[in-house]
């Protein structure tokens, strides 16, 4: 009896390996993103020599940027797994495909899996890249329209207490 990765035998270790680094990587993104949100805010609140709504505005300026940073970085690590995962399904999609051609495969019969395979591989590589997109567009736009509310309101209320 043949192991489970016997049609696949690329894809085992390389693609452990490939997404232990890939969570590493994301993790150390994930830190540094806190850390220095954490130390930004931690210079933020020691301040002594500004006005107490000074700081508020910092402050809360400070919260907002630490907040898309960490969206950032968890764009970043969806983008990046969606990339190891679009590699080892590419991988085996072009495996299966070889098998598909072996000498003395019923070629006939075999036609129709062969397409299928193509038309989906084509549909998930193009799903998947619109899903990479539409995650780095909401991102960047999302931690825009947060800057910029923020902006905004401090905007509006400077005008109020004018």
């Amino acid at each position: 009896m043949q192991a489970p990765y016997a049609l696949w035998p690329d894809l085992g270790l390389d693609l452990f390996n490939n997404g232990a680094d890939l969570a590493m990587r994301n993790a150390e993104r994930w830190w540094t993103a806190q850390i220095d949100g954490c130390r930004e805010w931690l210079e933020c609140i020691s301040e002594t020599d500004c006005q107490p709504t000074r700081k508020v505005e910092r402050q809360m300026d400070h919260a907002v940027h630490f907040g898309c940073e960490l969206l950032v970085a968890q764009v970043a690590a969806l983008n990046d797994s969606l990339h190891l995962v679009e590699r080892a399904v590419a991988e085996s999609q072009k495996t299966l495909l070889q098998r598909l051609d072996l000498p003395g495969a019923v070629k006939p019969a075999l036609a129709p899996v062969r397409s299928a395979v193509c038309v989906s591989g084509c549909a998930y590589d193009s799903m998947s890249k619109a899903t990479r997109q539409v995650a780095s567009f909401a991102s960047s736009r999302f931690s825009a329209a947060a800057v910029n509310a923020l902006h905004q309101a401090r905007d509006k209320i400077t005008e109020t207490n004018s």
